[in-house]
């Protein structure tokens, strides 16, 4: 749909360009009718392009104001079974809706979400992250690194969400306690429409 309105933009602008073009070489033994003619033309592409840069707001893929974060956390640390991660090193947060001291993102409006995240467990731990939705679960992440003591394990999961403003997002380990490997293990999310 964008790309055949974007077509429609250039294809308007371009018909409007080369009308005015016309009409800049029409000179001396021109008629009335012809001179009147291409100046209706002008007016007729001049409103359906009003039209089209009045409607433009129907066809924007995201909201006016931007919502985007990305934060991990800063250095290793365990956490217990059932406690909300976070993700203290924020990289970006436009928008404000993620809050570095809770580790809890609120949608500041309504709309689709993408969420991304990624863990780094360490070696002989198992992490099973799972995102979760005004104390919902909606999706789980499994890192399963328990054959090995010189092994790192990373998962990463990501999903899209319809959310209401107000609803918090934010992650947890479901089954154990687990030790996460700092700065590799990151939380992140973006308004999609």
């Amino acid at each position: 749909m964008i790309l055949r309105f974007s077509l429609f933009i250039i294809t308007t602008c371009s018909s409007f360009l080369l009308l005015i073009l016309n009409l800049a070489v029409v000179h001396g033994n021109c008629s009335n009718t012809l001179t009147t003619t291409l100046i209706q033309n002008q007016l007729i592409l001049l409103e359906k392009l009003v039209n089209v840069l009045d409607n433009v707001s129907k066809y924007r893929c995201c909201s006016t104001n931007p919502v985007v974060f990305h934060a991990a956390i800063s250095s290793s640390r365990a956490y217990d079974k059932g406690s909300i991660w976070i993700y203290d090193q924020v990289v970006t947060n436009v928008g404000n809706a993620y809050n570095p001291s809770t580790g809890k993102f609120t949608a500041p409006t309504k709309g689709t979400y993408q969420f991304n995240w990624y863990t780094l467990s360490a070696p002989n731990t198992m992490s099973h992250a799972g995102l979760y939705v005004n104390g919902y679960i909606k999706a789980r992440q499994a890192a399963n690194n328990n054959g090995s003591t010189k092994q790192w394990i990373t998962a990463g999961s990501s999903m899209a969400l319809p959310l209401n403003k107000g609803d918090v997002v934010y992650i947890k380990d479901i089954n154990y306690k687990v030790q996460l490997f700092g700065q590799w293990t990151a939380f992140g999310g973006v308004l999609i429409s």
